[in-house]
């Protein structure tokens, strides 16, 4: 298959809701704080990751997305939870509905943000609990994820 996953699937289905998987890191600095990044499509604030490809393991897709959108390798410490429930339609109209696999990651490159940015990642950025939850531009289903994140506290079944 020549094209992507999500390329192969849209071109069957066009804008109808499907199931999609994704895998997402968390990486916090020295100062707690987590990085987010502003994204390119939606213009919202995020946790780094993206769309799992065909025969990729989600542990797989965290370490080649988190690379792609911050320019930081990564290896995970621990799987913190898997989210099923959250729907979203992207500015072109394609409808999800997403399974999210979040990683608690630490890096295993230099983490150097001021000046990376690529057609996903508009900006990095490291917030603190309260910054995260302060910003309106943090979407509900990365907002729940950080809020668990910040209290270790994972509830089964979203």
């Amino acid at each position: 298959m020549t094209l992507d996953y999500i390329s192969y699937i849209r071109s069957k289905v066009g804008h109808d809701k499907v199931i999609l998987n994704f895998a997402g890191g968390i990486l916090r600095n020295d100062d707690g704080k987590v990085l987010m990044q502003l994204r390119g499509d939606k213009k919202t604030w995020a946790i780094p990751g993206g769309a799992m490809e065909l025969g990729e393991s989600s542990l797989a897709t965290c370490k080649r997305e988190f690379l792609e959108e911050t320019g930081i390798e990564v290896e995970a410490t621990r799987l913190l939870n898997v989210y099923t429930n959250f729907e979203e339609v992207y500015p072109n109209g394609d409808a999800v509905q997403t399974i999210v696999f979040l990683y608690e990651v630490k890096a295993i490159s230099e983490v150097s943000i001021a000046n990376f940015h690529n057609e996903e990642t508009l900006k990095l950025k490291f917030f603190s609990q309260r910054e995260v939850l302060e910003r309106g531009s943090v979407s509900a289903k990365h907002r729940l994820m950080l809020k668990e994140y910040f209290k270790d506290d994972f509830a089964i079944g979203h």
